[in-house]
């Protein structure tokens, strides 16, 4: 099924048609005033009177069709409502004594695409990030009730691709359009209309410079959506969801899309900063490239090149006269830049002395103490892994409750599990059997709620 299978052929005449740019203003009218928020349907005088406001502007008078025959003003609005009738971008209901218009479902959304892309170079994209990272971690918290968080940020991953793809390919066709500029000032004008106002400094640099920088968010997505992916109990749940939903034929099903919506988003954060180091790089190269024209432009008028032109037509001037061996009047033009011209070195640079590298003295003191700074940092290194090894150690074996607070520290290290502890990093451990209580308690090492552990039954 192609997309002319859902969005009917006849809406493009009156795009595609002479007096394209008098139907777009009426369509855009006509969508502004009464089909934007569609919150009641227009009688068909009301169309006509807008109809009739577009008509009335001094640049649509002479624009027509060729299909059209010269209509009366005041008949044109008739003319051009029936077409869009005609074409199926508006339709008439009967309501008691009186005639509703509507727009169809295909039209309205048809044209309410193509008004999204009238700015084209706009890129509304600074929120984007922090709703997919907040919609993933929701969803992973409750997967019953926001399992439909994951398709949406997956389409907000994609539009903020897209986008992102949008400032590079719209920087290509800017340097094309920069470098058929016909001269200095043109060449300027096109720089900062188009290139600095519209791409960079609108767009782009604002949303660097944002606090809702894509790039904030990409590690916590990327970490958010691997443990969505790793967890299989949420994965069940959300699946199950979904296909409670009717969305998805069972639940292998769901649970695979839900998988590959994950993997897209992760894969589009994955790459996100070469594409942003990418259009930096182009951005950069641009810049420099048209500073380069500008000074080679400027040193070119350096040469007169205005009066080298009035002294070459003063020379043909007296040769058109019978003024043979006239004087030439090219004087006092600058030398040019050759070999022959330019200053020769004053002296020959010094020889290079040759000189003997001597081994760099390594003190051991210094190789030990990097050797216990790499040990500290790989002992400080706390991973949930670390935690349960830890914590094996200390349960007891009758399978009851160890309560964290009974835990004396005996080293650093310790400290470091303990804190990871309280913070949680046993939750998602099937090995384990986690309680926490909502009072808190006061510890000399590490403060917290109160945290009850034990092996489940048959982990041991």
């Amino acid at each position: 099924m192609s997309f002319l299978d859902v969005i009917p052929h006849t809406l493009f005449r009156l795009l595609s048609s002479p007096a394209h740019v008098r139907n777009v203003a009426i369509l855009e009218a006509i969508f502004e005033q009464f089909f934007d928020d569609f919150a009641f349907a227009p009688k068909k005088s009301e169309v006509l009177q807008v109809i009739r406001q577009v008509l009335e502007n001094p640049d649509f008078r002479s624009v027509s069709d060729d299909d059209e025959t010269t209509p009366s003003p005041e008949t044109a609005d008739y003319v051009i409502y029936g077409r869009l009738r005609d074409d199926g971008w508006i339709m008439e209901v009967a309501n008691r004594k009186a005639a509703e218009v509507y727009m169809p479902r295909e039209a309205h959304a048809l044209l309410s695409s193509l008004i999204t892309l009238k700015e084209e170079l706009k890129v509304d994209i600074s929120a984007e990030a922090s709703l997919i990272d907040s919609g993933i971690i929701a969803a992973y918290q409750d997967p019953v009730g926001k399992v439909m968080n994951i398709a949406s940020a997956r389409r907000q991953a994609v539009q903020l691709r897209r986008s992102i793809d949008g400032v590079l390919t719209s920087l290509h066709r800017i340097e094309e359009d920069l470098m058929r500029s016909e001269g200095l000032a043109d060449l300027l004008a096109r720089f900062m209309e188009r290139f600095v106002e519209k791409i960079l400094l609108e767009n782009y640099r604002a949303l660097k410079a944002s606090a809702y920088n894509p790039m904030r968010f990409q590690r916590s997505i990327q970490t958010n959506t691997d443990r969505f992916i790793n967890d299989e109990g949420q994965l069940a749940r959300a699946a199950v969801a979904l296909a409670d939903q009717g969305l998805v034929a069972d639940i292998a099903t769901a649970e695979s899309q839900i998988i590959q919506d994950l993997m897209r988003i992760r894969a589009v954060f994955a790459g996100l900063g070469e594409k942003l180091d990418v259009i930096d790089r182009f951005s950069h190269r641009l810049e420099r490239r048209i500073a380069t024209t500008v000074r080679y432009q400027e040193t070119a008028r350096n040469v007169r090149e205005e009066r080298l032109r009035d002294a070459i037509r003063l020379a043909f001037t007296h040769w058109s006269a019978g003024n043979i061996e006239c004087v030439t009047p090219l004087v006092e033009i600058p030398v040019p830049y050759s070999t022959a011209t330019l200053a020769l070195a004053k002296k020959a640079r010094e020889p290079v002395e040759p000189q003997t590298r001597e081994p760099k003295v390594v003190d051991p003191a210094d190789v030990k103490r990097e050797q216990m700074i790499d040990a500290y940092v790989a002992a400080m290194d706390v991973t949930p892994r670390a935690v349960a090894e830890r914590m094996r150690m200390l349960l007891p074996d009758d399978g009851g409750f160890f309560d964290l607070d009974q835990f004396e520290p005996e080293s650093a290290r310790d400290i470091a599990i303990l804190y990871e502890a309280r913070a949680g990093a046993l939750a998602s451990n099937p090995e384990f059997e986690v309680r926490t209580s909502a009072s808190r308690t006061v510890n000399r090492f590490i403060s917290g709620p109160g945290v009850l552990v034990r092996r489940r039954q048959g982990k041991a």
